[in-house]
């Protein structure tokens, strides 16, 4: 009796770890014109990272506490920011 209680909180306790985890965590497919996959991104947190077609890293988003985003190239190298990038 002893060893299904525990064995139930346990479950438990990995359930409720794994729903934190993904509310924290979301991803997100794309289609060209034609209805073809053409990448897919996955947000954690305040970061973005996106995959081309292949699954291969195609580069990243930040979003700053300052109220900017700042973008990355699949090499890391800044590539630009923006302003005003929050929900409205």
């Amino acid at each position: 009796m002893k060893t299904l209680a525990s064995l139930s909180l346990a479950a438990v306790v990995i359930a409720t770890g794994a729903s934190a985890q993904d509310a924290r965590q979301s991803s997100r497919s794309f289609y060209d014109r034609n209805g073809s996959f053409a990448g897919s991104s996955v947000t954690r947190g305040n970061s973005t990272s996106v995959y081309d077609a292949r699954g291969s890293f195609a580069g990243s988003t930040i979003r700053n506490s300052n109220g900017t985003t700042s973008f990355f190239n699949g090499r890391g190298s800044f590539v630009g920011s923006s302003v005003n990038t929050g929900r409205r």
